[in-house]
Order: structure tokens, then C-alpha cells, then sequence
């Protein structure tokens, strides 16, 4: 069974708060636009070729091997996603991982709220 490589982004406000959290993988864009929000099925905001699937994925792993950091231009696939989800912030790479391809999107929406309530907790130990 093949694996899928996904990316989790953080969208980021002007003051640099975090207005929402977005999971992107090939063919999969999954967001979560606030901690108790229900996570969105957004894939259709990209029209996925064969071509637009590679750059995705090389996308993800330079991503991966930089680690945490701004999505800027540098990476055009995903930064015209992200910025076509929410313009007015400044999207934020935190994590890759990778899932395996039968039910990549259940277990895809299963990390994104994991990811959420992990944050949460965090939040409220400080």
C-alpha cells in the first residue's frame, strides 16, 4: 500500500494570530477554520492534474526538509491554494507526515482535529 504525504499549514492573521488550520495533501485540501469549527472538505478550490499532484508533493517534501516556515512564492502550488482559502493572512508550514492511501481522507481529517486539540491544550497549560 502506498503512502500519502501530507503537509499542516497554520493560517496566520496581521498580529499574528492563528485563524485556522489547513491540511493539504494530493487531491485533499482539508480546513478547520477555528478550534471547535467542523473540518471543511476544500479540495475542489484546485484543479488537480497529473502536473498540479507532482508539484504538490515535491512542494510538501522541500517543505519537510526546511521544517517550519512561511509559504510563500517559493512554493507556488501551495501558496496559491492557501492563499486561495484566505488571502488576508500569512499561511505558516508546521508539519508533514505521511498516511497510507485507503481512507487518506478520514485519517487525514482525524489528524487535522488532533492537531487542533493538541494546540488547544498547549494554550491552556500557559
Amino acid at each position: 500500500m502506498s503512502a500519502v504525504a501530507f503537509g499542516r499549514f497554520t493560517l496566520l492573521d496581521l498580529r499574528g494570530d492563528p485563524t485556522g488550520r489547513v491540511i493539504i495533501a494530493p487531491e485533499c485540501i482539508l480546513l478547520q477554520p477555528a478550534p471547535q469549527a467542523r473540518v471543511r472538505d476544500v479540495s475542489y478550490l484546485a484543479l488537480w492534474s497529473a502536473h498540479r499532484v507532482e508539484a504538490i508533493a515535491g512542494e510538501l517534501a522541500k517543505l519537510a526538509r526546511i521544517g517550519s516556515t512561511v509559504v510563500d512564492t517559493s512554493t507556488p502550488e501551495l501558496h496559491a491554494i492557501l492563499h486561495a482559502i484566505a488571502p488576508a493572512t500569512a499561511p505558516m508550514f508546521v508539519g508533514a507526515g505521511e498516511c497510507g492511501r485507503r481512507f487518506a481522507r478520514r485519517r487525514l481529517k482525524a489528524e487535522l482535529e488532533r492537531a487542533v486539540a493538541d494546540s488547544g491544550s498547549v494554550a491552556r497549560r500557559r
